[in-house]
Protein backbone atom coordinates (compact mmCIF):
# COMPACT_ATOMS: atom_id res chain seq x y z
CA UNK A 1 0.00 0.00 0.00
CA UNK A 2 1.90 3.77 -1.01
CA UNK A 3 1.30 6.17 1.06
CA UNK A 4 -1.57 8.25 -1.33
CA UNK A 5 -3.48 5.14 -0.84
CA UNK A 6 -2.71 5.39 2.72
CA UNK A 7 -3.17 8.70 2.73
CA UNK A 8 -7.08 8.67 1.01
CA UNK A 9 -8.12 6.14 3.36
CA UNK A 10 -6.98 8.11 6.52
CA UNK A 11 -8.42 11.48 4.59
CA UNK A 12 -11.92 9.14 4.36
CA UNK A 13 -11.63 7.82 7.98
CA UNK A 14 -11.63 11.62 9.26
CA UNK A 15 -14.00 12.45 6.57
CA UNK A 16 -16.15 9.03 7.61
CA UNK A 17 -15.55 10.71 11.95
CA UNK A 18 -16.15 14.17 10.85
CA UNK A 19 -19.49 13.14 9.09
CA UNK A 20 -20.51 11.23 12.49
CA UNK A 21 -19.92 13.94 14.90
CA UNK A 22 -21.48 16.48 12.35
CA UNK A 23 -24.78 14.02 12.54
CA UNK A 24 -24.58 13.59 16.21
CA UNK A 25 -23.91 17.33 16.98
CA UNK A 26 -27.09 17.94 14.06
CA UNK A 27 -29.31 15.56 16.14
CA UNK A 28 -28.61 17.28 19.45
CA UNK A 29 -28.77 21.00 18.13
CA UNK A 30 -31.77 19.16 16.48
CA UNK A 31 -33.46 18.15 20.21
CA UNK A 32 -32.25 20.65 22.06
CA UNK A 33 -33.84 23.02 19.23
CA UNK A 34 -37.00 20.95 19.48
CA UNK A 35 -37.26 21.18 23.43
CA UNK A 36 -36.32 24.64 23.01
CA UNK A 37 -39.18 25.46 20.63
CA UNK A 38 -41.53 23.28 22.93
CA UNK A 39 -41.14 25.04 26.10
CA UNK A 40 -41.19 28.45 24.47
CA UNK A 41 -44.75 27.04 23.09
CA UNK A 42 -45.81 25.65 26.00
CA UNK A 43 -44.82 29.23 27.57
CA UNK A 44 -46.20 31.13 25.05
CA UNK A 45 -49.42 29.01 25.67
CA UNK A 46 -49.70 29.78 29.30
CA UNK A 47 -48.59 33.30 28.71
CA UNK A 48 -51.69 33.41 25.96
CA UNK A 49 -54.18 31.55 28.79
CA UNK A 50 -53.18 33.91 31.11
CA UNK A 51 -54.11 36.95 29.38
CA UNK A 52 -57.56 35.32 27.94
CA UNK A 53 -58.36 35.02 31.76
CA UNK A 54 -57.56 38.21 32.08
CA UNK A 55 -59.66 39.42 29.55
CA UNK A 56 -62.64 37.60 30.06
CA UNK A 57 -62.67 38.85 33.82
CA UNK A 58 -62.19 42.47 32.35
CA UNK A 59 -64.78 41.78 29.61
CA UNK A 60 -66.76 39.90 32.50
CA UNK A 61 -66.20 42.73 35.32
CA UNK A 62 -67.01 45.35 32.49
CA UNK A 63 -70.51 43.86 31.75
CA UNK A 64 -71.69 43.22 35.18
CA UNK A 65 -70.91 47.00 35.66
CA UNK A 66 -72.77 47.57 33.10
CA UNK A 67 -75.96 45.29 33.82
CA UNK A 68 -75.45 47.00 37.58
CA UNK A 69 -75.61 50.48 36.16
CA UNK A 70 -79.02 49.46 33.72
CA UNK A 71 -80.86 48.03 36.56
CA UNK A 72 -79.88 50.96 38.76
CA UNK A 73 -81.06 53.37 36.11
CA UNK A 74 -84.53 51.11 35.54
CA UNK A 75 -84.64 51.07 39.25
CA UNK A 76 -84.59 54.81 39.39
CA UNK A 77 -86.47 55.31 36.53
CA UNK A 78 -89.73 52.78 38.18
CA UNK A 79 -89.51 54.60 41.72
CA UNK A 80 -89.48 57.78 39.92
CA UNK A 81 -92.51 57.02 37.55
CA UNK A 82 -94.32 55.50 40.80
CA UNK A 83 -93.64 58.78 42.39
CA UNK A 84 -94.76 60.88 39.56
CA UNK A 85 -98.21 58.83 40.15
CA UNK A 86 -98.43 58.93 43.16
CA UNK A 87 -98.17 62.63 43.51
CA UNK A 88 -101.02 62.53 41.06
CA UNK A 89 -102.97 60.23 43.23
CA UNK A 90 -102.42 62.56 46.21
CA UNK A 91 -102.76 65.49 44.77
CA UNK A 92 -106.20 64.27 43.75
CA UNK A 93 -107.88 62.66 47.13
CA UNK A 94 -106.42 66.63 48.37
CA UNK A 95 -108.84 68.29 45.56
CA UNK A 96 -111.62 65.82 46.39
CA UNK A 97 -110.71 66.65 50.30
CA UNK A 98 -111.13 70.24 49.41
CA UNK A 99 -114.79 70.05 47.75
CA UNK A 100 -115.98 67.76 50.21
CA UNK A 101 -114.81 70.74 52.92
CA UNK A 102 -117.30 72.77 50.47
CA UNK A 103 -120.06 70.99 50.51
CA UNK A 104 -122.95 71.09 52.77
CA UNK A 105 -121.98 67.31 54.00
CA UNK A 106 -118.84 68.94 55.62
CA UNK A 107 -120.53 70.42 58.58
CA UNK A 108 -122.88 67.59 59.23
CA UNK A 109 -119.56 65.23 59.42
CA UNK A 110 -117.85 67.84 61.54
CA UNK A 111 -121.22 67.56 64.09
CA UNK A 112 -121.40 64.02 63.64
CA UNK A 113 -117.74 63.90 65.04
CA UNK A 114 -118.83 65.66 68.40
CA UNK A 115 -121.93 64.07 68.65
CA UNK A 116 -120.67 60.28 68.60
CA UNK A 117 -117.84 61.38 71.22
CA UNK A 118 -119.15 63.58 73.08
CA UNK A 119 -116.07 66.08 74.96
CA UNK A 120 -115.98 66.84 78.19
CA UNK A 121 -116.69 69.68 79.58
CA UNK A 122 -114.58 72.62 78.89
CA UNK A 123 -113.05 71.20 76.29
CA UNK A 124 -111.37 73.34 72.99
CA UNK A 125 -112.28 72.41 69.56
CA UNK A 126 -109.59 73.48 67.35
CA UNK A 127 -110.14 74.41 63.72
CA UNK A 128 -109.10 75.75 60.53
CA UNK A 129 -109.24 79.60 60.17
CA UNK A 130 -112.10 78.90 57.17
CA UNK A 131 -114.26 76.84 59.60
CA UNK A 132 -114.86 78.89 62.65
CA UNK A 133 -118.02 80.22 61.61
CA UNK A 134 -119.31 76.75 62.43
CA UNK A 135 -119.10 77.64 66.19
CA UNK A 136 -122.30 77.30 67.29
CA UNK A 137 -123.91 74.41 65.65
CA UNK A 138 -120.85 72.28 66.52
CA UNK A 139 -121.55 73.90 69.98
CA UNK A 140 -124.71 72.26 69.95
CA UNK A 141 -123.55 69.00 68.57
CA UNK A 142 -121.13 69.06 71.46
CA UNK A 143 -123.69 69.01 74.34
CA UNK A 144 -121.85 70.37 76.86
CA UNK A 145 -119.72 73.88 77.35
CA UNK A 146 -116.87 73.82 74.81
CA UNK A 147 -114.88 76.77 73.41
CA UNK A 148 -112.98 77.15 70.14
CA UNK A 149 -109.70 78.08 69.15
CA UNK A 150 -108.06 78.66 65.18
CA UNK A 151 -104.91 75.65 64.62
CA UNK A 152 -102.94 76.92 61.63
CA UNK A 153 -101.80 73.29 61.50
CA UNK A 154 -105.46 72.29 60.76
CA UNK A 155 -105.13 72.78 56.08
CA UNK A 156 -107.45 70.58 55.00
CA UNK A 157 -110.03 70.55 57.14
CA UNK A 158 -111.94 68.61 60.69
CA UNK A 159 -111.10 69.42 64.25
CA UNK A 160 -109.37 68.73 66.90
CA UNK A 161 -110.36 67.93 70.40
CA UNK A 162 -108.07 68.90 73.26
CA UNK A 163 -108.95 67.93 76.76
CA UNK A 164 -109.70 70.72 79.67
CA UNK A 165 -106.76 70.45 80.89
CA UNK A 166 -104.61 70.48 78.33
CA UNK A 167 -103.02 67.16 78.40
CA UNK A 168 -105.51 64.90 75.71
CA UNK A 169 -105.86 65.44 72.10
CA UNK A 170 -108.23 63.93 70.04
CA UNK A 171 -107.24 64.27 67.06
CA UNK A 172 -109.86 64.28 63.73
CA UNK A 173 -108.46 66.48 61.30
CA UNK A 174 -108.29 65.73 57.59
CA UNK A 175 -105.30 66.66 57.85
CA UNK A 176 -104.02 63.48 60.04
CA UNK A 177 -105.76 61.15 58.01
CA UNK A 178 -104.37 62.25 54.73
CA UNK A 179 -100.74 62.28 55.94
CA UNK A 180 -101.49 58.42 57.75
CA UNK A 181 -102.89 57.25 53.93
CA UNK A 182 -99.62 58.68 52.62
CA UNK A 183 -97.39 57.19 54.56
CA UNK A 184 -99.78 54.11 54.85
CA UNK A 185 -99.54 53.91 51.18
CA UNK A 186 -95.04 54.02 50.92
CA UNK A 187 -95.01 51.61 53.43
CA UNK A 188 -97.68 48.95 51.89
CA UNK A 189 -96.42 49.69 48.08
CA UNK A 190 -92.82 49.69 48.96
CA UNK A 191 -92.38 53.58 47.15
CA UNK A 192 -88.79 54.22 47.73
CA UNK A 193 -88.04 51.30 49.33
CA UNK A 194 -90.77 51.73 52.03
CA UNK A 195 -90.52 47.94 53.19
CA UNK A 196 -86.75 47.48 52.76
Amino acid sequence: MDANQKLQEFMAEVSRRTEQQVYALAERAEAESAAILAETQARCEAEAEREITAAKARIDSKYKKRLSQVGYRGKTTLLSRRQTLLLGLFAELRERIAAFTESERYQSWMESLLKNKQPEPGATILLRAADMHMQEALRRAAGTEVSFREDRAIQLGGLSVLSADGRRCVNHTLDDAFAGQYRGFYRNHSIDGGNE
